[in-house]
């Protein structure tokens, strides 16, 4: 069973953390809770920390001309540059951040389809906003994943973004001791779900560790890393998961029988036609690696990106 690195996650307070929404309640998440034994979190409540309370009257954002700001209709009062100050402060000094998991449709929070009211307020709102915090956490981690609660029951989004974090804690412990090797090994494992995400990426990867020793450390993985969270910010489309399925199986394609064969060219069909999940035929692949105790295919990450007792998040 693989050993996974614990992701380090920043996290609207108020998801499963602490009752401190304005008006004094807590949001559920099953998938925050159950993150919570399997990645360390920051959480955060940045309209706390520049001073509303709990509860509070509620915060909404204004657009005067092109100007985005944080006001509190019910007192008038504009806390714009204090959010604004809070979130650069808050935001320069983590170290390590591997994602985020921000509240939905928050003025703070919300990353995207967060309501914008005309000047005054009295007017129908936009929905097209992106909240004050959010938005500088998109200038500040503009690679690191983002994600809120809300859009993380969609199962294509939950499963890229525990991809995604995985990987990068991963990454950040295999170079925190300052060994290429480690680099070599990480590249190595990664292979397959590189792949999957962009060919093209994947090249530039092999190509840096390549020439791994010609490049100091620190630059190679300051180089390393942003190559690899460029090509994490795409989404995997099924062709690629096919071609590297199609890559794992002709490991055992002299190994099967006929009917063997014939089942899994089948269930990758209904894969490709959107009938089945890519967990199933990941799993019949994972059934002959270990079968056949291929050591190079059981080592690589396509086929557990993320830690097994979080599949079931998928199909919440």
């Amino acid at each position: 069973m693989r050993k996974f690195s614990r992701p380090y996650l920043v996290s609207s307070r108020c998801i499963e953390f602490e009752a401190c929404r304005y008006n004094g309640l807590i949001i559920r998440s099953s998938m925050v809770e159950k993150l919570k034994k399997h990645a360390d979190f920051a959480p955060v409540c940045p309209e706390v920390e520049i001073g509303l309370g709990i509860p509070r009257k509620p915060i909404h954002l204004e657009k005067d001309h092109e100007q985005i700001e944080l006001v509190q209709p019910a007192t008038g009062y504009n806390c714009t540059d204090k959010m604004l100050e809070f979130s650069d402060s808050f935001l320069k000094s983590l170290e390590g951040v591997d994602g985020f998991i921000l509240k939905n449709k928050s003025p703070s929070c919300g990353v995207k389809a967060v309501k914008v009211y005309p000047k005054g307020g009295m007017s129908r709102p936009w929905t097209d906003g992106i909240g004050l915090f959010a938005a500088a956490v998109f200038r500040c981690y503009p690679l690191t994943p983002v994600e809120d609660e809300g859009r993380l029951r969609n199962y294509h989004l939950r499963e890229n973004f525990l991809t995604r974090i995985y990987t990068l804690a991963d990454f950040r412990q295999n170079v925190s001791n300052g060994d290429f090797s480690n680099i070599l090994d990480f590249h190595r494992k990664n292979k397959l779900l590189f792949s999957s995400f962009s060919q093209i990426h994947s090249q530039k990867l092999g190509r840096l560790v390549s020439n791994s020793k010609k490049i100091p450390f620190p630059e190679l993985v300051q180089k390393y890393g942003t190559v690899m969270k460029e090509m994490l910010k795409n989404d995997p489309l099924p062709p690629a998961n096919i071609n590297v399925l199609m890559h794992a199986f002709g490991h055992f394609s002299r190994d099967l029988t006929p009917p063997e064969k014939s089942f899994f060219l089948d269930s990758l069909e209904k894969y490709r036609q959107g009938r089945v999940p890519l967990l199933v035929n990941q799993n019949l692949l994972k059934s002959w690696i270990i079968r056949f105790n291929n050591e190079y295919l059981m080592d690589q990450t396509f086929f557990e990106p993320y830690p097994e007792e979080l599949m079931e998040i998928t199909f919440i």
